[in-house]
């Protein structure tokens, strides 16, 4: 999909949301969780402290730029786009690891539940996640004004 033009790319998208829509909410956010992990990475890209700096999920797909935000972002802006978002509590959140001082952008829904972006191609929740991870930032779908889509 991502190696399209950008009609294309965003045609296929559509495709792929409506494709998801007919299966559970966990294989749709599995399947959602791959494609983005095929998306080529290019890194720094967009700023996980500046949320107001975002791309919307048009954009995204039109620039066609995907690092570790941007992905999380895709997984988000994917859910939201599909009727299971009526199921979804949705977050972003930013973690630190104090070991290393790496940082994981985060597509976290259902408090937790369902915890996108942590590992690739992965899905685990938050009783598979390392409480030694310290909260950075997270941003609420009503905070990141989400809902309107």
């Amino acid at each position: 999909m991502f190696q399209l033009k950008t009609e294309d790319r965003l045609r296929s998208w559509r495709e792929f949301r409506e494709s998801i829509n007919s299966i559970s909410l966990a294989a749709a956010l599995q399947q959602t969780v791959e494609l983005w992990n095929s998306a080529p990475f290019t890194p720094y890209y967009l700023d996980n402290s500046n949320p107001e700096s975002w791309p919307d999920p048009w954009q995204l797909l039109d620039e066609n730029i995907y690092c570790d935000v941007a992905k999380s972002l895709g997984i988000v802006y994917t859910m939201l786009l599909t009727e299971h978002r009526t199921e979804l509590d949705i977050e972003f959140r930013v973690y630190r690891d104090p070991k290393n001082d790496y940082e994981y952008n985060l597509s976290w829904f259902n408090q937790g539940k369902y915890i996108a972006n942590l590992i690739d191609r992965e899905i685990v929740n938050i009783e598979q996640f390392d409480s030694t991870l310290q909260l950075l930032y997270r941003y609420s779908a009503k905070e990141l004004q989400l809902e309107k889509y």
